[in-house]
C-alpha cells in the first residue's frame, strides 16, 4: 500500500513574464522569468482541483510538458481572475479546503496555502499565471 509521502503531488504557482517554452525546462528557468513561486503539496488531481474551484479558477488549459526537467505539467490559467481575499475571507476559504477536502488544519497545511492573501491581487494585474505539476 503506498503512503501519503509516496503520492504526494507538488503544483507549483507562478507568475512568469513569458510563456516562451524554455521558462519551463526546469525549475531554474523558471526563477529566471518570474519574480517568486509558491509550491502547494496535495494527494491527488482531485485535491487539486477542488483548489483551483476554491480560487475561483472553473476554466483551465492544461498541457503536458514533454521536454521539461522538472515539470510534467502546465495549467495555464491566465484566463482567470484570482479571487483575492483579506484575512478573514482567507480564513472562510481555508475552512472549506479543509471540509471538501478532508485534509488535517496544521500550521504546514495553512503555511501553503496562506501564500494567496499576499500575491494573487499582484498577479491579477499579470497576463501570465500558471500552475506547474512538478515531476515526481
Amino acid at each position: 500500500m503506498a503512503t501519503q509521502e509516496s503520492i504526494v503531488q507538488n503544483y507549483l504557482f507562478a507568475s512568469p513574464n513569458s510563456f516562451d517554452e524554455e521558462v519551463f525546462k526546469s525549475i531554474e528557468s523558471l526563477e529566471d522569468a518570474c519574480e517568486e513561486h509558491f509550491s502547494v503539496s496535495l494527494s491527488s488531481k482531485k485535491e487539486f482541483e477542488v483548489l483551483l474551484n476554491l480560487l475561483g479558477i472553473f476554466d483551465f488549459i492544461e498541457e503536458n510538458l514533454l521536454n521539461s526537467n522538472d515539470f510534467s505539467k502546465k495549467i495555464n490559467i491566465s484566463n482567470n481572475r484570482l479571487l483575492e481575499f483579506n484575512q478573514e475571507e482567507f480564513n472562510q476559504f481555508y475552512d472549506s479546503w479543509l471540509l471538501k477536502t478532508g485534509r488535517e488544519s496544521s500550521m504546514d497545511e495553512y503555511g501553503q496555502l496562506v501564500f494567496i492573501l499576499g500575491k494573487f491581487q499582484e498577479w491579477n494585474q499579470k497576463l501570465n499565471k500558471v500552475v506547474l505539476k512538478e515531476r515526481p
